[in-house]
């Protein structure tokens, strides 16, 4: 007489919860509850071994029609055959040897799946969520949609969401907790990766905005690595898997890898170049430019200048003189147009009346501050002085006090430096020149 095997290998009918239906199966096969959701590790499970074809079909459709999917598998029979055997004696001195046999699997014996028990608690957990939205299938966004996880009540997907979501020690390190798991080849990827997509954020960003943006590729490869370190390491303990899936197999060696390396480098370059990022620029601009000055120390003097709102553009030079002495010099070239708006009150507020003949004559406004580098590694403020061509080559460049300069320069303001243009000094010692 035949006998039937009822197999399950993890499938239940659309619609159906999953995780009610992995309980109620796991009390049917008398296993802890705890381990319910290894029923659902794809391996097949023989529900009933040795029952006749009947008895076979009337348990499949029983499963089947509270959505467990099984199947049914005729059972292998050795033929039996009346030839006798002819077997030797055994004499007094032999000893006949206990044999091995594999002892029968009866009906009531749990069904053999792969075992979590190596891992923590707090591991066993995440690849039990995991296990119930068939990450190891679907993958890691399908998975989150998957309806085993989807149809439970809100507040057990709320739950399972914050169990698998965000791992606190990849937050930290990263890259080297990747490495630390054994999954070096995917910490690599991303790291170059994350690098990649952080270096073109920079490259966009400062072509719309000058606020510094430089943490934000630490914050961005923290969130990253802190949300898919518990996903990888599911499929790597899991499944073996070394690199994502969507990824061609030629970049399982070190082809791959160090050919994503390259392509990260040459980025970088391109990046380098967008940022106009200056090399072997002198040591004493930056200095200066790192620098804070006593009177004024929200900020440093290259964020203060560089930002200063009248400015059309700025530049920094180093200069150094036959007698060794050296010079930082910067520039700010004045937006024309709001140059000769607050000149025009500025002339007024001086002498009483709009200076018109003077203002309009104006057609290219800089104004420059000197800074003095002393031997012993500081720096001072040397001078200010303006610099405005009016007409036909004329030049008119009056001295103006530093301070009411750097006044204007840290209030983001054009006010005092400009009205000394207007002082009967300025127009008794500077003289417009040819």
């Amino acid at each position: 007489m035949n006998s039937y095997n009822v197999i399950f290998t993890g499938e239940i009918a659309e619609g159906k919860d999953r995780h009610k239906l992995s309980q109620a199966l796991a009390k049917f096969l008398k296993v802890p509850e705890e381990k319910a959701h290894l029923l659902f590790s794809g391996n097949p499970i023989c529900i009933k071994k040795a029952l006749s074809e009947s008895e076979a079909n009337a348990l499949k459709a029983k499963l089947n029609g509270v959505g467990i999917i099984t199947h049914i598998k005729p059972v292998a029979t050795q033929a039996v055959t009346s030839t006798p055997v002819a077997t030797a004696p055994v004499t007094p001195k032999q000893v006949a040897k206990p044999s091995i046999e594999a002892k029968p699997v009866t009906a009531a014996t749990k069904p053999t799946v792969k075992s979590y028990d190596d891992l923590s608690k707090g591991w066993q957990k995440v690849f039990a969520e995991f296990d119930l939205r068939q990450a190891d299938k679907l993958g890691y966004f399908a998975s989150a949609k998957s309806p085993a996880h989807t149809s439970r009540p809100k507040k057990e997907q709320i739950k399972g969401q914050n169990v698998v979501n965000m791992n606190a020690l990849a937050f930290v390190f990263g890259s080297g907790y990747y490495f630390a798991k054994g999954m070096w080849k995917k910490g690599i990827y991303l790291f170059l990766m994350l690098t990649l997509l952080n270096l073109i954020i920079l490259a966009v960003a400062s072509l719309i905005t000058d606020k510094n943006l430089s943490k934000l590729p630490f914050i961005i490869n923290s969130i990253v690595f802190g949300l898919t370190a518990n996903y990888d390491y599911y499929r790597y303990y899991k499944l073996g898997e070394t690199i994502w899936p969507w990824m061609p197999k030629w970049m399982t060696g070190w082809l791959g890898i160090i050919s994503s390396a390259v392509v990260t480098f040459v980025a970088f370059l391109i990046v380098l170049i967008i940022l106009g990022i200056r090399f072997g620029e002198p040591l004493n601009i930056i200095y200066v430019k790192e620098g804070v000055l006593e009177d004024y120390k929200q900020t440093n003097i290259g964020q203060a200048f560089d930002k200063w709102t009248p400015c059309a553009n700025t530049a920094w030079v180093e200069q150094e003189a036959s007698n060794g002495i050296t010079t930082v010099v910067y520039t700010c070239n004045m937006k024309l147009k709001h140059f000769k708006q607050v000149g025009q009150k500025a002339s007024e507020a001086v002498t009483g009346k709009v200076d018109e003949a003077f203002i309009s004559q104006v057609t290219r406004a800089s104004l420059t501050i000197q800074f003095l580098i002393n031997l012993d590694d500081t720096f001072e403020v040397n001078t200010a002085r303006w610099q405005l061509t009016l007409g036909e080559g004329k030049e008119y460049t009056p001295y103006i006090t530093a301070n009411n300069a750097l006044d204007d320069i840290y209030s983001n303001s054009l006010n005092k430096a400009i009205s000394e243009i207007f002082t009967p000094e300025n127009i008794l010692l500077n003289q417009v020149t040819k």
